[in-house]
This record gives structure tokens, sequence and C-alpha cells, in this order.
């Protein structure tokens, strides 16, 4: 069974100015879902923890070695053993599932060699709410009551 231990957005920050510093070559990462909220969290100074952890950060990747790096993380390896989590490294046909005009409100940074690029918190939940089940819409309300919209 997975664990669900993510929960805050310094875990996410963690993992990728590890990654970041452990490429060997540039590559780059869109990172979605909850772990990419938690993201805008801690990148913002705020200070909440999600309120129902994840089990998971989606990162979209078109890197090679930064795609090794997720496989390694997958479901019931070493990594979710040390972390309580684990990655799940998604097809980046499912960036089309963000709003139109995404990449021009996303926040790209560079860490190490890894080039992050987060959409907006609005774009995020967005696709999210179209699922439409209820820990999507519980994160939507967490968003809103911890000031991640505004």
């Amino acid at each position: 069974m997975p664990r669900r231990e993510l929960k805050s957005g310094k875990q996410v920050a963690d993992w990728l100015a590890e990654l970041g510093a452990s490429l060997k070559a540039p590559g780059h990462m869109t990172l979605i879902g909850s772990a990419a909220l938690l993201w805008h969290v801690h990148n913002r100074g705020l200070d909440a923890e999600l309120s129902e952890a994840s089990m998971d950060v989606d990162p979209v990747t078109d890197s090679e070695e930064v795609a090794t790096h997720c496989y390694e993380a997958l479901i019931g390896s070493e990594f979710e053993r040390t972390h309580g989590w684990h990655v799940n490294l998604m097809p980046d046909t499912v960036l089309r599932e963000l709003p139109a005009g995404w990449q021009d409100r996303a926040v790209t940074r560079q860490i190490g060699k890894l080039r992050l690029t987060v959409p907006a918190p609005a774009d995020l939940l967005a696709a999210k709410l179209k699922r439409n089940e209820p820990r999507d819409r519980a994160h939507a309300e967490w968003a809103r009551s911890i000031g991640l919209l505004g």
C-alpha cells in the first residue's frame, strides 16, 4: 500500500534541490498536481501543510536523465520507503488538461542543472477540479483558505 506522507512544500523543494544537484547535464521538468501546489506554498514562504497528504509527485519531463531519477523513485522503491511518498512520472499529454495559456502564467526556476516549470495554482486547480474528486475539491478549498490563489 503506498504511503501518504507528502504534505509540505519543503519536502518537494528538498527533493528538487537534490535532483538538480545530481544532474550531470541540464534537464527540464514540469511539476503538476498536489506537489506543485506545495511547491508554490514553499516558494511563497507560506507556512501551510496540505490538508490531505499526498502519496506522490507528478513530474513531466523530456529529459532522459531526469526521467531515470524519477523511475528510481517509483512506487515501491527505496525512495518511497525512505521518504513516505513516490514519484509518478507523467506523460506530456497530461499538460493538455491545463487551461490554455498556462505556460504564460507558469513560474520557472533554475535549481542546479534542473529547469523547473510549475503552472500557476489556479491552472493546477482547474485541471484537478475537472476530475471533481473529493480530494481535489479539498485541495482547492485548502489553496483558497491559505491565500494561494490571491
